[in-house]
């Protein structure tokens, strides 16, 4: 997949600049006003990877200054590829595959030298790339195109690459760079089919099925079955007879002949193409009437129907199609655009279902509901200060609310207002949306990651099953503020509520003041709390209620025997951890994670202070090793806590 991109000169962007795309995952978008470059990004993708180097829409004021020489225009797309998805069993396969092995060892291994903006935020993102996908496994590969140029280009790392050649003290020429990797460019983007559908595009032009884009999503399948139409020996008899009526032709002619430039028979590709061409060239799209007597053809449809159908023939085709020879790459302009917030919902859902099945999606959208429906996609915000400058942030969907919030606290003042109101207030109105829908979302809202990944894998049942989202929103008074502002419309009889949203957080030693109302059927506002009368046992309590004491946390309401081997987990890294193991009995009654060990006090802030420690980054560390062993055949049949079977039954 594509994670990242340098342009230059291309469009609205002077100069060199690096934007992130993804981490990894499949689902990713760009956001921002008007303007800044999104859609910018996505076409220069096209560019390179359907080869359009001719004719680029050139920055105008780099265009003025001068664009020869050392300041030329290019754009080079990063890829991280599994290496076994790399072709390697034919003799020219494996040599290119040898110089994808030399190219990539070279990135993970070295930073951008250049003192630049754009390479410190290479090497930043690259860093981030390491955190979960290791070089032995996967390649990470520059391969670009210079404006008007078919050799390839590779970036900054095309100044000092040193494994070509005998000497690796003598930077290699330019020359020697592209002989070394001809034909090395048209491998890579070989295994990839980008499709970029622009905000202007025709939807009665682009859904013929003769089209490039449409043969794309298609791919092997459709061609397979005109050559099975084909009956053996039809292709060899038509060359014949042709062949046959070419020589009486040339006979007549005495003096001339008819020769093929490249080839003198037809192929079976030639004749595949043809019959596309031909027989669906006479069919064009449709959209059935919900009684399905009456058929309107989508030149017909409103805008946003038109967006509509687009996407949903891009779903379908690669919702179904799993034997496609090249990678999916499909990016679209505001998905989003024409259609009623109500539809908004359901297009990207179905673009992110698509990312879960093994197709990268990249957007450029101005809406910004789809957000907490991402349950992992990244984000990236391209803005334009006073001096017209790019600026870039990239945000992890995953957590995206808590990220946020994160951000304020390390800025210390107002966040720009695609992040603070606009994403704020795109989320209310994409929770209270989903809420109301025929089939409708059901949404926990928490208050860290940690939570997040422990109720992925107890509610992995409700999020398949019941559209339920897990929102972590990054402190109590987040989901304060959620809960106020979904209070009031949930409460309005004219709206027909048929979702649910909990909203959770955990029991602190200061009173948390919210003005809650406990008899509503849709929407709740719970505290974890362990009942020290009732042998300290977690509960779902009110948040309003005054019980305060013991405070208690996610870490505090866990299975007692998991928790503990997850703690041994760390042991060797946390000697104090090591001695609550050896020394501290473990309560045969314990109800939950709190109660399973008979701690003193200084046991006690020794437990706390591993996971307050590395800025609280233990909680995520702990709770995705919790995971993975509650996740174990030995686990399977541990009973379910109380409270956790109180949200599944309000949510069921």
């Amino acid at each position: 997949m594509i994670t990242s991109i340098f342009l230059r000169h291309f469009k609205i962007y002077k100069g060199i600049t690096f934007i992130p795309i993804s981490e990894g995952v499949g689902f990713s978008s760009l956001i921002g006003e008007n303007g800044v470059g999104k859609s910018s990004v996505l076409e220069a993708i096209d560019c390179v990877l359907n080869q359009k180097n001719n004719n680029w829409p050139i920055n105008n004021e780099a265009k003025n200054e001068g664009v020869g020489g050392d300041n030329f225009p290019y754009i080079a797309p990063i890829f991280l590829i599994k290496k076994d998805q790399l072709r390697n069993s034919k003799i020219l396969d494996q040599e290119q595959f040898k110089k994808a092995q030399k190219l990539s060892d070279f990135i993970w291994d070295n930073n951008l030298k250049a003192p630049t903006k754009s390479s410190s935020a290479f090497n930043a993102h690259k860093n981030e790339l390491k955190k979960s996908y290791g070089k032995n496994d996967y390649f990470i590969l520059i391969v670009g195109k210079k404006h008007n140029d078919n050799s390839i280009y590779l970036g900054g790392y095309q100044n000092y690459i040193d494994f070509i050649g005998e000497k690796p003290s003598i930077k290699p020429s330019e020359q020697e760079i592209q002989k070394y990797f001809k034909g090395f460019y048209d491998y890579i983007i070989s295994h990839y089919s980008y499709l970029y559908i622009p905000v202007e595009t025709d939807v009665f032009t682009y859904t013929k099925l003769e089209t490039v884009e449409m043969q794309k999503l298609m791919d092997k399948n459709i061609q397979d079955e005109i050559i099975k139409a084909i009956k053996p020996g039809t292709l060899k008899q038509i060359n014949k007879d042709l062949s046959f009526f070419v020589k009486d032709v040339e006979s007549i002619l005495e003096e001339y002949e008819y020769k093929g430039h490249y080839k003198n028979s037809l192929t079976m590709p030639d004749l595949v193409s043809k019959i596309i061409e031909a027989y669906f060239s006479i069919k064009v799209l449709n959209k059935k009437t919900k009684s399905g007597k009456k058929i309107i053809p989508v030149s017909e449809l409103s805008s946003g129907e038109k967006r509509k159908a687009l996407i949903d023939v891009a779903y379908s085709f690669l919702f179904k199609n799993q034997n496609s020879n090249t990678k999916i790459i499909l990016a679209i302009d505001e998905p989003e655009a024409s259609l009623h917030i109500s539809a908004c919902y359901d297009q990207f859902e179905k673009l992110f279902g698509l990312s879960k099945n093994d197709h990268q999606i990249i957007v450029s959208t101005h809406w910004y509901g789809f957000l907490p429906i991402v349950l992992n996609g990244s984000a990236t915000s391209i803005r334009k200060d006073n001096t017209n400058e790019t600026t870039v942030d990239f945000l992890n969907l995953y957590n995206y609310r808590e990220t946020i919030t994160q951000a304020k606290k390390k800025i210390k003042g107002q966040l720009p207002i695609d992040y603070n109101i606009k994403s704020y207030n795109d989320l209310v109105q994409s929770i209270l949306f989903s809420i109301l829908k025929e089939k409708p979302y059901n949404w926990l809202v928490c208050e860290g990651l940690s939570e997040k990944i422990y109720f992925e894998i107890y509610f992995k049942d409700e999020i398949e099953n019941n559209k339920l989202r897990i929102l972590p929103l990054g402190s109590f008074k987040e989901v304060r503020k959620l809960y106020n502002n979904l209070l009031s419309p949930i409460k309005d009889p004219d709206y027909k509520i048929n979702g649910k949203v909990i909203c959770l957080i955990d029991t602190d030693s200061e009173r948390v003041e919210v003005d809650y109302e406990n008899n509503n059927k849709n929407l709740f506002f719970f505290r974890l709390w362990n009942n020290k009368k009732n042998n300290l046992k977690t509960e779902l309590i009110d948040v309003n209620k005054n019980s305060m004491n013991p405070p208690t946390e996610i870490e505090d309401c866990l299975s007692p025997y998991i928790y503990k081997q997850a703690l041994i987990e760390f042991i060797e890294e946390y000697p104090s951890i090591k001695n609550v193991i050896d020394n501290c009995t473990v309560r045969n009654n314990a109800t939950n994670s709190y109660s399973t060990f008979d701690l003193r006090d200084s046991e006690k802030e020794d437990i706390k202070a591993f996971f307050d420690d590395h800025e609280g980054y233990n909680k995520i560390r702990f709770a995705e090793q919790y995971i993975e062993i509650l996740q174990k055949p030995l686990f399977q049949n541990e009973p379910e806590m109380e409270w956790l079977l109180k949200i599944k039954n309000i949510l069921n």
